[in-house]
């Protein structure tokens, strides 16, 4: 059974781990019951108060899901002193019912309540002031479309880890579904995943989306040539943006009508490599254009972690 599989997965668990520390706010995965299923060792971010006085207190009852409502794609959660609680749907497929949900929070959205409010409510409802306002410290405030854009990745994401998981004994394909969540998250246009071959010492492409395929077909690139091969070497990835490539790459440009392009090392457990992603857009407003630092830490740590499935 996949929720079976989602336990027992300990990747899975660092990938959720890796996006905590990079959004600040805390992950979790419940069954439809509201049943732990992926929870991983969780500190700060509001965590202790949530557990303690917030929704999670009621996590693994029958009830935990009814204190959410609906909210557009998503079921949310507001509590007293207006700390924000999101359950994202995890679906195996569009449009069929969710196996689970993905429990996002808690989050201030836009800016805090003024001090005294926070007082009043926590008199009126019995709660430990001290604790709340060590909670604020630790809870992060968004605004709506950042808030959105979350909630969205993370639906992305959890449908795209699924699929991986599913689909594990046929390793094209999970090339292939990587390939198109970060080609989706970035809005790019052309991407590729070269791996390494041990015995010739060299990258050929294994998936790609946008290039020609008569074009690519039969390219080798060797450890140290052009940029992908640097990458491999080195182990280092490259964000390149117009006219802001670094000295020691710049020279490696051979398509100058690109934006911008990410070309990040694949590397292994054992600091092996495996291959090299490259993603690439000729739009200026592309979110790979825009969050290209982020996003390359995003990506990376996906690609580390799902491709070793």
């Amino acid at each position: 059974m996949i929720l079976d599989k989602i336990k027992t997965n300990q990747k899975l668990e660092q990938i959720l781990l890796n996006f905590i520390d990079v959004l600040r706010i805390n992950i979790l995965m419940v069954d439809t019951q509201g049943n732990s299923v992926l929870v991983p060792p969780l500190r700060g971010h509001g965590w202790n108060w949530t557990c303690k006085s917030g929704v999670l207190q009621y996590l693994g009852t029958p009830q935990f899901l009814s204190y959410f409502q609906k909210e557009s794609n998503y079921l949310k959660h507001v509590d007293a002193f207006e700390f924000q609680t999101f359950a994202v749907p995890v679906l195996l497929q569009e449009n069929e019912d969710p196996i689970g949900y993905l429990i996002v929070g808690p989050v201030i959205l836009n800016k805090r309540l003024e001090r005294y409010e926070y007082q009043v409510i926590a008199r009126d409802s019995g709660a430990d002031l001290y604790d709340l306002l060590e909670s604020l410290n630790e809870i992060r405030i968004v605004t709506f479309n950042t808030l959105k854009s979350i909630l969205d990745l993370l639906s992305d994401l959890s449908q795209y880890a699924l699929k991986v998981i599913q689909v594990q004994e046929e390793e094209k394909t999970i090339y292939m579904t990587l390939l198109d969540l970060a080609m989706t998250l970035t809005q790019a246009e052309c991407g590729s995943i070269m791996l390494f071959n041990k015995e010739t010492k060299d990258l050929t492409i294994q998936v790609q989306r946008g290039l020609n395929p008569e074009k690519f077909h039969n390219v080798r690139v060797k450890l140290g040539e052009g940029i992908a091969g640097l990458a491999a070497q080195k182990k280092e990835p490259y964000v390149i943006h117009e006219g802001h490539a670094s000295n020691r790459i710049r020279h490696l440009l051979k398509k100058p009508e690109l934006k911008c392009a990410l070309v990040l090392p694949i590397i292994k457990d054992n600091n092996e490599i495996l291959g090299v992603m490259n993603i690439s857009t000729r739009q200026e407003t592309s979110r790979l254009a825009t969050h290209s630092q982020q996003m390359l830490k995003t990506l990376t740590e996906i690609t580390t972690n799902c491709l070793e499935y």
